[in-house]
């Protein structure tokens, strides 16, 4: 695969060494946060430090040692192009360097235009970088992240790059700006980078030690060296190129702002799998994280912490796609339970003033703090991603169960393991708003065949809560998979109560009676409550060979 580096998105580059590592190979790290910004047309951001923090405690947990952290006023084109010189200089062979940067991204009008970067240069402003009055030490172009990790490290040293911001995007569904939570890390709107036209700035200043140490390279003169010159580089973006890459307060309970793709990397690496004894990214559960491995999670994990907004992309080397991308995997460290979400209620009478006890949510002290907001009048449930997720909701008992549901989903979440199959909704995709009436269809795409029988098990939870069961019925047997890559499970159209349903698949090395049972019972019910401990089990009976996916539809006037 062929892709320019881009900071159109969060970037993730996850490299083992070629081989096996030498006994004296060690881990090192850049850490680059920028959370404040000089110039008044560039907002500050609250998740870079908290970001970066969390990175620190990530790499520590894979062995990092070496570490340099520049934050806000300290980070410059020529303290960072240092940076990177001089972690080349310290690294041997067999080491792997993580790069991370947290902050906005921009666009400007390209110097060079061409066909492999378009019109459009893809930069991050550094604090002081200022769109009239700029200074070259004030920004830094993909370019030249590229030109400095040719140029400074050496080419038996593995990478690590991460890259939290984003070039552009937009919204595919309407915001309702009363719990719309996210933050867009984009410096300017995609509009705007029509208007900034970046000033000259100097190649590289320091000596080569990588792949430029070579004869006949001009002295402050950047090539711009192809993806397949630099062969020890795996990347992951953390949006398409029509999306946003965004921040928020995860989980939930007030948690500190986040860049969604380094929470969902952290998970990835820190929560326990289906054997308890590697990290949830493992999918199969045979102690390695491989590169498709972790791409396959953050995918799914980016696409339900942003409902959809957001998709990771995967880019690596041929051949590398059952590489590990760490010598060593670290010991699951994090809690894998996440507290009960926390509700705002909208015209409450006194007898809503507290949850009940055994409620599947707890009453926020104030908007700020929801990750849900009911409202009586209009009988709505909004979601701080400024969905409205369920409508018609009048009774306590109505609301209950649909937090039964969001329950599930949000303990679910985490354990989505999409590397087998996926659930689709067609034809728009999951990240449309459906109209009444509209036509939908539910398929089950197969992404890998592996060894033995597979069967699925398909229900909706829907936007009330109310459980129905899909497949198998009568008429489909045990429910075994067959080899077709995509199998059609529902046709039909919209109709109300509108709001977000959610479509789940498992699929099982063995017939899951006991969830069966329990989905039969529940059918047609407001039962959502008891499904995840059961899907749970089936998952960590399957043994690595078990799969999940949630596919959101999302449906309104």
């Amino acid at each position: 695969m062929r892709a320019a580096l881009r900071l159109c998105s969060l970037v993730l580059a996850l490299v083992a060494g070629v081989g096996s590592l030498p006994a004296h190979a060690e881990t090192r790290a850049i850490l680059v946060g920028v959370s404040r910004y000089q110039s008044a047309s560039i907002p500050d951001l609250a998740g870079p430090a908290n970001d970066v923090s969390a990175m620190e405690r990530l790499a520590r947990s894979l062995g990092a040692s070496d570490i340099v952290t520049l934050a806000d006023g300290a980070v410059t084109r020529s303290s960072v192009e240092t940076a990177i010189h001089d972690m080349g200089q310290r690294s041997r062979s067999g080491d792997w360097v993580l790069f991370y940067f947290s902050g906005h991204g921009a666009q400007a009008r390209a110097q060079n235009p061409d066909e492999t970067d378009g019109a459009y240069d893809q930069f991050v402003p550094l604090p002081g970088f200022d769109p009239v009055g700029q200074d070259p030490e004030s920004f830094i172009v993909d370019k030249d992240f590229y030109a400095w990790m040719k140029r400074y490290l050496p080419q038996d040293v593995a990478i690590l790059m991460v890259v939290d911001s984003c070039h552009s995007g937009t919204m595919h569904r309407a915001i309702d700006l009363r719990t719309f939570a996210f933050t867009p890390r984009i410096a300017f709107r995609p509009g705007e980078a029509r208007a900034i036209e970046l000033v000259a700035r100097p190649g590289p200043r320091l000596g080569a030690l990588g792949a430029d140490a070579t004869p006949g390279v001009v002295p402050g003169e950047i090539a711009v060296p192809r993806r397949e010159d630099l062969p020890n580089l795996v990347y992951i973006g953390a949006s398409r190129d029509d999306q946003l890459a965004l921040e928020a307060a995860l989980p939930q309970e007030g948690a500190p702002q986040r860049g969604v793709l380094t929470y969902a990397l952290e998970q990835a690496l820190s929560l326990p799998g289906s054997n308890d004894q590697s990290p949830v990214a493992d999918l199969d559960g045979d102690g390695l994280v491989t590169v498709v491995e972790i791409g396959s999670y953050l995918n799914s994990q980016v696409r339900m912490l942003t409902a959809q907004r957001q998709e990771s992309t995967l880019f690596f080397p041929a051949g590398w796609a059952e590489r590990p991308v760490f010598a060593a995997v670290p010991v699951p460290r994090l809690s894998f339970d996440l507290p009960a979400p926390y509700v705002m209620i909208a015209g409450q009478g006194d007898d809503l003033a507290t949850a009940p006890q055994d409620a599947a949510w707890q009453l926020a002290a104030s908007s700020n703090d929801a990750d849900f907001l009911w409202l009586l009048g209009s009988r709505e449930v909004l979601r701080s991603s400024g969905d409205v997720v369920a409508s018609g909701i009048a009774s306590q008992a109505a609301f209950a169960g649909v937090m039964d549901k969001w329950q599930a989903i949000l303990t679910l979440r985490p354990l989505v393991s999409e590397l087998a199959m996926r659930l689709t909704v067609n034809p728009l995709g999951s990240d449309a708003l459906y109209g009444e009436g509209a036509p939908i269809a539910v398929a089950l795409a197969r992404t890998r065949r592996s060894g033995g029988p597979r069967y699925a098990t398909v229900f909706n939870l829907a936007s009330d809560g109310t459980v129905q069961l899909l497949y198998p019925l009568a008429p489909d047997g045990g429910g075994q998979l067959d080899d077709a890559l995509q199998q059609s499970l529902l046709e039909t159209v919209v109709v109300p109560p509108f709001g977000v349903d959610h479509l789940v698949a498992l699929a099982t090395p063995e017939v899951p009676e006991a969830l069966r049972a329990a989905l039969r019972n529940a059918d047609g019910q407001r039962a959502a409550g008891g499904l995840a401990a059961l899907i749970r089990a089936e998952l960590k009976k399957g043994r690595g060979k078990a799969s999940l996916s949630i596919a959101e539809l999302y449906t309104g006037n």
